[in-house]
């Protein structure tokens, strides 16, 4: 039974969600620290697939190979496929998964210049709910402003570099996760000032942590101080 799921903290986000991508055909349940949105069956998954075509995953070597893996399986699904041997398509694309989870895959090239700077803000603009952090850390006897996302997925972590015109990524040696950040107050300011207003955040905590951060930071930064372009 092919499903896609969507895991966030915010209820109302995911229910917009299954409004606006899977015509509220989706299901939502709790889990720990948050709720997964789920479209489990062929025809609800077919309806994402729908969604996506006209709004499609602009980068991402992970999401955009798990995606098409699961759209070529598709029709081998069903008591009436008339695909030849699908139980075995099936069974390798199950392993094709199970591979790109443990293993990932080759990165792919992909034209970005087909995408308009207004879609690829507001995709960013999803990636930094997802996996964004900012706020205040400890630097020797300091606290340092900083804006961060780490995710497996490089493709991702360098658009956000290339797009927002700042800061540096590095592997975690933790969990082997590419990892960008800014600390400059300027930059972290730029990058605040266009997930509030250019392409704004939809998760409330982000939006609330973006907030008290810009507020403490307006509050100790002079105002005749120029920060330049937003991008």
């Amino acid at each position: 039974m092919p499903d896609i799921t969507i895991s966030n903290a915010d209820r109302n986000l995911l229910q917009e969600i299954n409004g606006v991508v899977g015509r509220n055909l989706g299901n939502i349940s709790p889990i720990k620290g948050g709720y997964n949105l789920k479209f489990r069956g062929k025809k609800k998954v077919e309806i994402i697939f729908h969604f996506l075509q006209k709004h499609p995953v602009i980068t991402g070597d992970l999401a955009r190979k798990k995606l098409e893996l699961l759209q070529n399986v598709l029709p081998a699904i069903g008591k009436d496929s008339e695909v030849l041997n699908r139980e075995k398509v099936i069974e390798k694309c199950r392993k094709d998964l199970k591979d790109l989870k443990l293993n990932g895959l080759v990165k792919e090239s992909i034209d970005l210049n087909h995408f308009k700077d207004d879609e690829i803000g507001f995709f960013l603009a999803g990636i930094i709910d997802a996996e964004g952090s900012c706020g205040f850390k400890k630097s020797g006897l300091r606290l340092q402003p900083f804006f961060a996302v780490a995710m497996k997925d490089l493709k991702i972590i360098e658009l956000i570099k290339d797009f927002l015109n700042c800061g540096n990524i590095h592997v975690r040696t933790n969990d082997g996760l590419y990892h960008w950040e800014t600390s400059k107050i300027s930059d972290v300011l730029k990058v605040v000032e266009i997930f509030m207003t250019r392409y704004p955040s939809k998760l409330k905590k982000m939006k609330d942590r973006m907030k008290n951060l810009r507020r403490t930071l307006n509050d100790y930064t002079p105002r005749s101080r120029n920060f330049g372009k937003m991008i």
